[in-house]
């Protein structure tokens, strides 16, 4: 394989995995490092040099793709996509030079040695990604609507939604539901057959405090909500408190949405 080179241009793509592979084979094609890797939302003005705005083409983001495969395995693929999805600063370039080594490792065991930096910080940001992803499956908390839908709020630090569609689909596979991702304002939606990702307009839920409008609210969903309050009340021992632990297990930048925790007072 030849050699890249350091080279001042910044690549931009659109914001997608696939967009991203892309911009993998460009840089492959081309045989550079780029100076960015970024996607067009991000802020581009204190780039120096110049800038390439990339189209996406699934044809070549599966190339890319089946190569990582081969290469490695598809857990590792799987791997890879999981830790883009952190959205850290940095993530795509640390990727790419990740992907540079793996396809010029003639022994095929690059991926496994985790005393490489790169293996060993792709691993560490992906574990960091599914822990999130861990503690969403516990901290979703849905309202339901007058029309039977049941909505539910998150802000999670990574882009985590598509990563909790198996698991919500499997717990509540009877009702439609939608949980949304109001830091970058998507999310998905269960019909009782498939998930789908969806952009709300128009809607009547306050982002803010993650509530449901009143007039379009179910009957009964202030009733449940309270029972969430005092649920957690009931098992509050407040001789028991240990605030350290529980800040641990579920961090306060988590109890935005959550009914037991925004009671008044707390």
């Amino acid at each position: 394989m030849h050699e890249m080179k350091a080279s001042s241009l910044s690549l931009v793509y659109d914001g997608s995995y696939d967009g991203f592979l892309c911009a993998v084979f460009e840089a492959f094609e081309r045989r550079i490092l780029p100076q960015a890797l970024l996607p067009a939302s991000r802020p581009l003005q204190l780039l120096l040099g110049d800038q390439q705005m990339l189209e996406t083409h699934p044809n070549l983001a599966e190339r890319v793709r089946k190569g990582i495969i081969r290469k490695s395995s598809p857990r590792n693929a799987s791997l890879l996509h999981v830790a883009f999805l952190s959205e850290l600063p940095g993530v795509e370039l640390l990727l790419l030079r990740y992907l540079v080594k793996l396809f010029a490792d003639a022994g095929g065991r690059y991926w496994q040695n985790m005393l490489d930096e790169e293996v060993f910080e792709v691993v560490q940001i992906a574990r960091k990604v599914k822990k999130e992803v861990h503690r969403f499956n516990g901290f979703v908390r849905f309202q339901e609507t007058a029309d039977g839908m049941f909505f539910a709020p998150i802000d999670p630090d990574h882009n985590i939604i598509r990563l909790l569609a198996r698991h919500f689909r499997t717990r509540f596979s009877g009702q439609q539901w939608i949980i949304y991702d109001t830091k970058r304002n998507y999310g998905i939606y269960y019909d009782l057959h498939t998930v789908q990702e969806v952009v709300l307009q128009n809607h009547r839920i306050n982002f803010n405090a993650g509530n449901v409008a009143g007039e379009v609210k179910a009957l009964d969903e202030d009733f449940y909500c309270r029972l969430w309050q005092e649920y957690y009340d009931a098992v509050n021992i407040l001789e028991r408190q240990n605030h350290r632990q529980m800040t641990n297990l579920m961090p306060r930048r988590y109890w935005k949405y959550l009914p037991e925790k925004n009671k008044a007072g707390k």
